[in-house]
């Protein structure tokens, strides 16, 4: 017998079956890249702390976007990061501990110096709007509340990365009025206004266009602010 016929036979012989049924499609191999996420702006949870006129608002997305908006005298300031799957899950996880709360608001009604700071933080839930819970800084709150704090400041640490390493801090003893510092974040530039040499601050306000002021203790400005010009030159 020749082979073709051999050939013939053996394709006569499979079943139907055999003939309908799928190939396996392959298994990505491990450590390959996985396909990216949909871009999916569906909030997971926000922190937001207002005190007087600064309000920052610190925003997880389903799809990893991490976004901080900070405000100030009307000007708006927006950064963003990038969370992996497993920190946005985590995020999600620990924020709907809070929704079995049953109260949304916690406060302290004693009078004190100042203006109090205030905190919000806001759960995304899959199939109603989102719940938001308020808190002064003298409350006592829930643990579970306390926990969806925890993660989400902890996330806030994401834009201080971009600071000064300790080999770049500058001594900012002999800053006087009227330098301009660059910030090392947005790149705005600020000019000082006034020196409290007794709590020891600085206070500065946006060269562009005269709207934004700034208080920065001044053993933080290296970390926040480039050098100015000639400013290792002068005596302390």
């Amino acid at each position: 017998m020749t082979k073709a016929p051999v050939l013939l036979l053996l394709a006569l012989s499979a079943s139907p079956q055999d003939a309908a049924r799928p190939t396996p499609t392959p298994t990505p191999a491990a450590g390959a890249e996985k396909p990216a996420r949909p871009d999916d702006k569906t909030l997971v949870a926000s922190f937001e702390v207002v005190q007087g006129d600064g309000r920052d608002r610190l925003s997880v997305y389903r799809d990893g976007t991490l976004a901080l908006a900070k405000t100030y005298a009307g000007v708006r300031t927006i950064r963003k990061e990038v969370l992996s799957e497993e920190e946005v899950d985590f995020v999600r996880r620990v924020a709907s501990e809070a929704l079995a709360l049953d109260v949304s608001e916690y406060r302290v009604d004693v009078l004190g110096r100042g203006e109090r700071r205030w905190f919000r933080i806001e759960v995304g839930r899959p199939d109603a709007l989102p719940r938001d819970f308020a808190f002064d800084e003298l409350a006592r709150i829930p643990l579970a509340l306390g926990r969806a704090r925890s993660a989400l400041e902890d996330l806030l640490g994401r834009f201080e990365e971009n600071a000064a390493s300790s080999d770049e801090l500058w001594d900012a003893s002999s800053l006087r009025l009227g330098d301009i510092l660059t910030n090392r974040f947005d790149g705005k530039r600020y000019r000082i206004v006034r020196d409290d040499a007794f709590v020891r601050s600085l206070e500065m306000i946006d060269e562009e266009r005269g709207l934004q002021r700034l208080v920065v203790l001044r053993e933080d400005v290296p970390r926040l602010f480039r050098p100015p010009a000639g400013v290792g030159e002068r005596p302390r």
